[in-house]
């Protein structure tokens, strides 16, 4: 049986290992939100991103959520660079990287205001 409050510390000290303290996709700091599926640690705003991508990720709230003792598990056994290793082995040098700066930009909103 899973006790919340050892699997949210133990989620948080995994943030603090290198690779992790940083956004997966953009490399945002302080990333609060996490890929089960993936093993990764990822913002706010990319964790949209994945919400909207249910078959390739599954997403909770580090802090907010439940986790269960296999998801910590497996969390534990992967995490951003591991993930990195494995899914952007091949992609090619020139391919551009999206920034935290690419993920949030306010002033793209005032195109959708009437």
């Amino acid at each position: 049986m899973a006790d919340r409050d050892r699997n949210r510390k133990e989620l948080l000290e995994l943030l603090k290992i290198p690779g992790n303290t940083r956004c997966a996709d953009c490399g945002a700091a302080d990333p609060d939100w996490a890929s089960y599926k993936l093993g990764i640690f990822v913002c706010l705003n990319c964790s949209g991103i994945h919400r909207n991508l249910p078959e390739i990720s599954k997403i909770k709230s580090i802090r907010l959520d439940f986790w269960d003792d296999d998801l910590v598990k497996f969390m534990r056994a992967h995490g951003n660079l591991s993930a990195r290793a494995k899914y952007e082995a091949v992609i090619p040098l020139h391919y551009y990287r999206p920034q935290a700066m690419d993920c949030y930009r306010p002033q793209a909103m005032d195109y959708y205001r009437p």
